[in-house]
């Protein structure tokens, strides 16, 4: 009977024995199953933080460019608020003294431009029409055609450099009297009174076959297209109009050498350029600098 008693008891201890091996396996296992969880929650943690670092990087990124779009857009608002506060005291000096038609038409289209409120369409015949008007006041012999061409050849090339097409006017008034056929003692053609010696190497910088100075010179088209080129590179090497328009007469080197002297660069030239702009703009003289540093990006 004891050995029976003590035969159960032993089978009860390895039943338990078993039972604490097979808790003892899974507890390991489900510590090994809980540490990989939280390893994987850590390694996704990590990989969101890092996530999220990248977007707080791009974000700070996108900011920036904003500031600098809202600084540039700032400085674009100051600038044209400038210019319409320049055609606003300019309306105002006007409106104390009797104006002309013209004079009021240019303030007019000023406005327009600066506000966004004309066409290019309606821009391009406003200064076509004015151009047509200027050659045929002054050059009467030329065909309706021709001076439609020339008008056509003004205002388009002027808009490729830049410049103001009634200050082109103006040039070609002093220069030439807009005489196509025109030739100077110095052998200098046509409309803008380019130089032979210089012409034909402009011509070739910009595409213009050269088929002699005569031929090439005295069309009108082509000699605004050289004369143009010409007075855009003076621009560009002196950084200032009067001065472009005094080496346009006297040549870039002779400027040059009175600038290297410190010696007085004569403006008899650029002056009667100037007076005959101030006119066909509607101005007086003495505002002419101020609106062609304006018109020049000063």
């Amino acid at each position: 009977m004891d050995q029976d008693k003590k035969l159960e008891k032993s089978k009860k201890s390895q039943k338990k024995v078993k039972k604490t091996n097979v808790l003892d396996h899974y507890f390991n296992s489900i510590v090994i199953v809980c540490l990989i969880a939280l390893l994987l929650l850590l390694i996704n943690g990590q990989i969101e933080i890092y996530q999220l670092d990248q977007s707080m990087r791009e974000l700070s990124l996108s900011y920036q460019d904003v500031r600098v779009e809202n600084q540039l857009l700032k400085e674009q608002v100051t600038e044209q608020n400038k210019k319409l506060d320049l055609v606003n005291t300019q309306f105002e000096d006007y409106t104390r003294e009797r104006i002309t038609r013209d004079q009021f038409t240019e303030i007019y289209m000023q406005l327009q431009e600066l506000t966004g409120m004309i066409s290019e369409e309606n821009k391009r015949e406003f200064y076509i029409s004015r151009i047509v008007n200027i050659v045929s006041s002054n050059n009467s012999q030329l065909e309706s055609e021709t001076i439609y061409a020339i008008a056509k050849s003004i205002y388009e090339i002027s808009l490729k450099y830049n410049f103001n097409p009634l200050l082109i006017c103006a040039l070609i008034k002093v220069e030439s009297n807009f005489i196509v056929d025109s030739v100077s003692d110095s052998y200098a053609f046509g409309l803008c009174q380019v130089r032979r010696f210089i012409a034909r190497e402009l011509a070739e910088n910009i595409g213009i076959k050269w088929d002699g100075a005569e031929k090439t010179l005295f069309d009108p088209q082509k000699n605004i297209k050289i004369g143009m080129y010409y007075l855009a590179l003076l621009y560009d090497d002196f950084g200032d109009m009067k001065l472009a328009l005094t080496a346009y007469n006297h040549g870039p080197f002779k400027v040059q050498e009175l600038m290297s002297q410190q010696s007085e660069i004569p403006n008899g030239y650029t002056e009667k350029v100037m007076n005959y702009y101030s006119q066909y703009r509607g101005f007086d003289i003495e505002q002419i600098d101020e609106i062609l540093n304006e018109e020049m990006g000063k």
